[in-house]
Parts: structure tokens; sequence; C-alpha cells
């Protein structure tokens, strides 16, 4: 008997085909045999739609119509082999330490996509070809970089759209302002990105200038500001502190600055003579359009407008600084990361402009599945595996911080039996599991481990359950020590 043909196939051949199909349909032949340029006809929407990740023949099908190559499929006996090990999903402290090592020394191949050369007789199809080739080039750069070296690079904008967009805000403005998390403000620190505008600068005879917004700098403490200041000064780059989250409450901002100054008098004895008390000040608004005005390049004529580029991470705070900035919203704010989607321009006043970036995730390496999703570049609605970051979690904040946040009894192996004091994912996940009564039923009454991981995991993003990096050759203990105080 001869089996039914379904019309909708699907597997490894049919992807292939369809995609090789879609790819030829945005480039046809001309008269003369010049490939003519046509635009694929999609919504906008469509196609800055964020991707920092692909499943692998995904991610093989998108390279290959980058290139515009003809491919043939190859079946392989691959076996796939897993080790049940205990903290399995983190780094031991040696090969922290060997990581750590590898990644600094390869830091500086880790670029930014350039955009190629271009005038006014390049055409459209033209200049789409050459951004094509580029970025996969760039691609095909990081990948050699990760397999060559034995390195695990981060989850990063795979969307030339999206890339198009930084282009445009780079070209347009003469700032260029990074906004990073106070909690790890290297992780979300491009270095290349300011490279990139000082190669422009130089290129066009323009004055372009770089500055490091770090915001959320309400969960630093006085003494975590200064050292993440006296760094960015040995570093000879601008930066300033700012809250988006307390721009607009007058009373919190002036408690901030009381309790500054409390701490201050607590910090008299150390050495801090390379730190003024301005380095460290928490921005207003007023005070950070100022900063802006006075950070631009001078303008020819007094009615010239100052471009402000805003470029960062999702969910860094960017969204909440324009609206802190504007005083309405205008910008679209979520704790899901990526929620703006296109460039936009934003008249904060007669003088100053604001171009707004999408969310970009920059290249970075990693160390773990588990430090993206604690630095929020990987939604947690939709983790499968959770034990890797909530372990990360627990190794992080103080189990008596933990307990005193959420009011539960976390119970732990005994170091007779071979604890560490530490509490494994199971033990943290189960113990506010049971507390707060999430029970499968369809598991025998056990407790729902996944709900609480996506619990304890958005309270660990937002700060709820607050820890910060400390800048390189500080001990995180010492430089968290007086947040955990329980």
């Amino acid at each position: 008997m001869v089996q039914k043909q379904y019309r909708h196939a699907s597997g490894l051949g049919h992807a292939i085909i369809n995609s090789r199909n879609n790819a030829r349909r945005s480039q046809r032949a001309g008269p003369d045999g010049a490939d003519q340029y046509h635009e694929q006809r999609q919504p906008n929407w469509m196609r800055l739609q964020s991707v920092t990740q692909e499943r692998d023949l995904d991610e093989f099908l998108s390279t290959a119509e980058l290139a515009g190559t003809d491919f043939t499929a190859t079946k392989l006996n691959i076996k796939i082999l897993h080790q049940d090990q205990q903290n399995q999903y983190l780094l031991t402290a040696e090969e922290e330490v060997e990581t750590s090592q590898r990644q600094q020394s390869h830091r500086q191949q880790l670029t930014v996509p350039r955009r190629p050369a271009w005038d006014d007789t390049t055409s459209p199809g033209e200049l789409d070809r050459r951004e094509r080739a580029a970025f996969l080039d760039w691609r095909r750069g990081l990948a050699e970089l990760e397999e060559r070296h034995d390195l695990i690079l981060t989850p990063f904008e795979r969307n030339l759209e999206v890339w198009r967009q930084l282009w445009r805000v780079v070209e347009r403005s003469c700032v260029v302002v990074q906004i990073l998390d106070a909690r790890n403000p290297l992780f979300y620190r491009s270095r290349d990105l300011e490279a990139y505008v000082r190669e422009l600068a130089e290129k066009d005879g323009m004055d372009k200038r770089n500055l490091l917004l770090i915001n959320k700098a309400d969960m630093l403490t006085v003494r975590q500001r200064r050292l993440w200041a006296r760094y960015f000064k040995r570093e000879g780059i601008s930066f300033a502190f700012f809250s988006a989250a307390m721009a607009g409450l007058e009373d919190a901002f002036v408690e901030l600055n009381i309790r500054d100054e409390v701490r201050q008098e607590l910090e008299l004895e150390k050495d801090w003579d390379d730190v003024a008390a301005e380095d460290i000040h928490v921005l207003s608004v007023a005070e950070l359009e100022a900063l802006f005005l006075k950070t631009a390049p001078p303008t020819e004529n007094e009615t010239d407008k100052i471009y402000i580029g805003l470029v960062g991470y999702p969910n860094v705070g960017k969204s909440s600084t324009i609206n802190a900035l504007i005083g309405a919203k205008k910008v679209s704010v979520s704790a899901t990361p990526g929620k703006t989607k296109h460039f936009q321009t934003i008249h904060l006043s007669d003088k100053v402009v604001l171009c707004d970036c999408p969310g970009l995730v920059f290249p970075n390496f990693a160390s773990t599945k588990a430090d993206l999703v604690c630095n929020g570049v990987l939604p947690i609605d939709q983790l499968r595996e959770y034990t890797g970051p909530a372990a990360l979690v627990a190794k992080r904040i103080p189990k008596e911080y933990i307990e005193k946040v959420y009011g539960i009894k976390v119970q732990t192996r005994p170091e007779i039996d071979g604890g560490t004091g530490i509490p494994t994912a199971d033990e943290l996940l189960g113990a506010y599991a049971v507390a707060r009564g999430l029970i499968r039923s369809s598991k025998g009454g056990r407790p729902d481990e996944s709900k609480a991981a996506r619990v304890i995991l958005k309270d660990f993003v937002k700060g709820k359950l607050l820890y910060s990096q400390p800048p390189p050759e500080e001990d995180p203990v010492e430089f968290n020590r007086a947040t955990y105080f329980v």
C-alpha cells in the first residue's frame, strides 16, 4: 500500500528547499542576466524582530541565505551523552579562573559589525549586498573565534535589520550614550562600540563622543560607586550615575542623597583622593540633560540641534531613562527584554534630540547560560533548564538574606555530610515552593520547582535579591558585604 503524501511535510530536506525558495524570491535575474534588488515584503515589526538565539538548523539556513549559496544536506550519526554531575551547569573556581584568562586574551576580537562604505552613487541594491556580505563575514569571524579558541559566546543579535538601526543612530549622533546596569556595568559595556564611534568621527571629520550612563545606581552603596568611579576614571572614559526609577520621586531622591552623606562619613578613613564627591553623585533629570549639553561638542550655529544616541542591552532601563527625561510615557517599558523594536527620535528640548536604538545584545563571552539568565539577557519565562540559574542565585546571595526576604527556612545538607552551607538549587526551590504552596498536582504532590525558579529569578533580575558585580580585582564578597545586613 502506498503511503499518503502529506501536503505540509516537514524535515531537513523540506526546510532546506523552502529556505532556498524564499531566498530566491527576494533576488531575481534581470533581462541582461544581472541581479535585480527586490526588498522583501515584510512588515517592519517582523523585519526588526530581535534574534539572539537560533537552533542549529535555523542558524545554518540563515547563514546560507546571507551568503546566497546552494548547499547539500548530509546525515550524520551523532549521539549526545549526558553526564549527571553535581552543579553541572556552573563552573568550579578553577574553571572560572581558566575561562576568564582565555576570554581576556581574546577580548579585542569581540567586535560589532561595521557598515560598509557607501556614497550618493551607491544604489539600494548594491548597498544591501555590501551590508549582507559584511555582516556574514562578521558572523563567520565570531564563529571562528569560538571554534578555534574553545570559547563560548553569549547569544548576540543575529538580525541584520537591528544592527542597521544601530548604524543609523551612531552616524546621526554626536554623543553615543551606552546605558549600563549598575549591578554589572562591564557585562553591558561594548568597548568596540566606543571604538566604532571614534572610527566614524575620524573618517567623517566629525567630533563624536562616548558616555557611559550607569543606570539603577540607587542599588549601589557609596563605597561601591566609589570603586566603580575609580575604575572608569583610570579607564579614561566619561561616565555618570543615574537612577531612572527614582528620577520622578523627589522625596526618595533626597532621601538617597541624605543616606549617602551618612555613609560618606563612614568612609572618611579610607583613601579616596582620586575620587571626588561629584564623581559618585546620582544625577537628577535636570542634571542629566545638562550633562548631555556639556558632553556634546560645540555646534557651529546656536540653532543647530544636538543628537544624543541612546544604546543598551534589553532591560537595562533605557526606555525608563527616556521616560524620566521627557516626563511622559513616550517609549514602551517592559520587564521582558527587547521591547523597543525600531529606531526613534524624540525631541527632548529645542536643542536636544534623543535617538533611541532598539535594545541590542552585543557579542560577549559567557561562562555559563546561568549568567545570561541572571543578567536579564535571556527571558526567564522561556527557560527550560532552571537549576543552573537558581544555583547561581543561591551561590551569590547569602542564605540568611534569602530567608529574611521571603520569610522561609532553607534546609541545607550538614557540613558533616559534605554540605558547604550554600543551598543547592533543589534545596532553595523546594523550600520556596513548599512555603508558597506551589505543588505539582500531576506529580504526586511534589513541589513545583519550575514556578519557584521563575519567581526567584525574576526577583533577582529586578533587584529584590540584590547582588552587584565588582570592578576587576575586587573581592565580590567584600564588595557586597554592606548589602546583606540581616
